[in-house]
């Protein structure tokens, strides 16, 4: 799987749930951007925090974000955002889904799926 950036489109959906950034004091603030591709870099490629390019951010920094987004739930708030999107656009299709039985419980007195079709 290749990696690719985010664009201008995804990014507009993205930005709304990522915490505000705070008045300039001090140092200039990370670019959250940057810090997203960052992340995605890492998601995508399977390479470790340690090999984010500095074109990212270092690699600490990516670190900490993504360590933040995961505690305050962000991750999933755009996740239901970007389906939804993909509901309304008629980009997700489930028509072509199945589950795997094996992973349902079966109810007591029944008998199970997986049960059944070894007779």
């Amino acid at each position: 799987m290749s990696f690719h950036e985010i664009d201008d489109a995804l990014w507009e959906s993205i930005e709304r749930h990522l915490p505000p950034q705070k008045p300039h004091t001090g140092r200039p603030h990370s670019n959250l951007w940057k810090l997203i591709n960052g992340i995605l870099y890492v998601v995508t490629t399977g390479c470790t925090w340690q090999d984010v390019p500095p074109q990212y951010g270092s690699k600490s920094t990516v670190h900490r974000f993504h360590l933040y987004l995961c505690e305050h739930g962000v991750y999933q708030e755009i996740f239901n955002e970007l389906l939804n999107k993909g509901y309304d656009l008629e980009k997700v299709d489930l028509s072509h889904c199945f589950i795997d039985t094996k992973d349902i419980p079966a109810k007591k007195g029944e008998i199970s799926v997986t049960t059944a079709t070894r007779k």
